[in-house]
């Protein structure tokens, strides 16, 4: 790639560094061209350079907040690693973005990236915000079927509907968003959902999955998107709505021949709570498996017989080890 310097008038070629999964400039009369993907150390000077933060903010991170601790020669000249480098490319970004350094400093690799990533997703959703915010139905809705029709059912739920849906639960606790809006948005979502499971292919497995809320949770989305990741991974799912008496969940789980029941919840206060969940339990049948998920079932993984599991991503590695064939280690005790 050519770049030029800005005031200088003079080109140079300038090679880009993979670094985690991201892409950082630096000037190839910096690097080596031979040994630039081997290169695993870095000189306070290359730090400087590819970050773009300076050598006194670079020093008071260090000293500060201790956010790097790089080694250090007899003389006091630096050496930086390779996951030094990332973690100070991550740290700038977040920075730009806003956050005090005091706040992500002691946060890992990852939990940077995905700052930075969260972020990078809602900016690309802002024309949809701009839609709700003047409650512009049919503007929303293009939007939505846009994305929906480009990305799939699946990559759909998980880069457009999950990070939209926490960013449009966050604004409307803010008094951000109102409430038209936020049934607005569900209501289309949910259509576009409903509309992925019949596109998706029947699961190929003789496993059954039944998703459901308990009793009084209406928020449902949650569940439907884990119900299409399921059919996704090949597994029979059965989607019953929401809020579901027990004893109706007991008796669908017999009449399906499911091994496994999986409920979501994002309001503990909206359900019965450990009381609903051990009658469920006990409802069923003891070779049901019985999935606990979303944040209102965070105090309800000490209930026996059931797994709770906290992120779309511990469904999708429960949903991997029944597959092949491994069981999910469930709650031994009260």
């Amino acid at each position: 790639m050519i770049r030029k310097f800005k005031g200088t008038g003079i080109y140079k070629k300038t090679q880009f560094l993979p670094i985690g999964s991201f892409c950082i400039s630096t000037r190839s009369d910096m690097l080596d061209d031979r040994n630039q993907e081997q290169k695993d150390s870095f000189s306070l000077r290359e730090v400087m350079e590819v970050t773009g933060i300076s050598k006194l903010v670079l020093h008071a991170w260090e000293r500060r907040y201790g956010a790097v601790l790089p080694q250090q020669s007899e003389t006091g000249r630096r050496t930086y690693n390779r996951e030094h480098l990332t973690k100070l490319c991550l740290m700038k970004s977040c920075v730009d973005l806003g956050y005090r350094v005091g706040k992500i400093a002691s946060l890992s690799i990852q939990d940077l990236q995905a700052i930075v990533s969260a972020r990078k997703t809602l900016d690309g959703l802002s024309p949809i915000f701009a839609a709700l915010a003047t409650l512009d139905s049919r503007e929303l809705e293009r939007l939505l079927s846009s994305r929906y029709f480009a990305l799939g059912p699946i990559d759909f739920s998980k880069d457009v509907v999950i990070p939209l849906m926490h960013e449009v639960g966050q604004r409307w606790a803010s008094g951000d968003l109102s409430v038209a809006a936020e049934h607005m948005v569900s209501a289309i979502i949910r259509s576009l959902l409903g509309n992925g499971m019949k596109m998706l292919a029947p699961g190929n497995t003789p496993l059954h999955i039944i998703f459901t809320t308990p009793e009084g949770e209406l928020h449902e989305l949650g569940t439907l998107i884990a119900a299409l990741l399921a059919q996704g991974h090949g597994l029979q799912s059965h989607y019953l709505g929401a809020q579901l008496p027990a004893k109706d969940i007991a008796i669908a789980a017999q009449n399906i021949g499911a091994s496994i029941v999986c409920l979501g919840s994002q309001n503990a206060r909206s359900h019965k709570g450990l009381r609903e969940i051990n009658k469920i339990r006990q409802a069923l049948p003891e070779h049901v498996e019985l999935w606990l998920g979303g944040r209102g079932f965070s105090d309800a993984d000490c209930v026996a017989g059931t797994r709770y599991l906290k992120t779309m991503a511990d469904f999708e590695a429960a949903v991997a080890c029944t597959l092949e064939g491994k069981q999910p280690t469930a709650n031994s005790q009260a």
